[in-house]
């Protein structure tokens, strides 16, 4: 009797926790790594299991409209701010 009352005793101590240690991650935390170039699996499945959809590293309710980036001929790129363009000048003369 006394070695079983042990046993149940020793049981009783052993916590199982049945959590996994993403369910305390939010929402944002979650779609602040969809973000990244290389998203690990187990937050992408997190992300799929809780039907998350993120814009922006945030969760969002809808996607916005996206202006298309195909035109007639192919992709379009966008052009650069011309303020940002740094006009390289060589010590070199030819």
């Amino acid at each position: 009797m006394k070695k079983f009352i042990s046993i149940l005793f020793i049981t009783s101590l052993i916590n199982v926790s049945h959590a996994g240690y993403l369910d305390d991650w939010s929402n944002d935390d979650l779609c602040g790594w969809m973000e990244s170039s290389s998203t690990p699996k187990h937050i992408l499945d997190e992300v799929d299991k809780r039907e998350i959809l993120c814009y922006g590293g945030i969760e969002v309710s809808n996607l916005p409209e996206s202006d298309s980036s195909e035109g007639e001929n192919g992709t379009i790129f966008a052009t650069p701010d011309s303020s940002l363009v740094i006009e390289v000048k060589s010590e070199y003369s030819y």
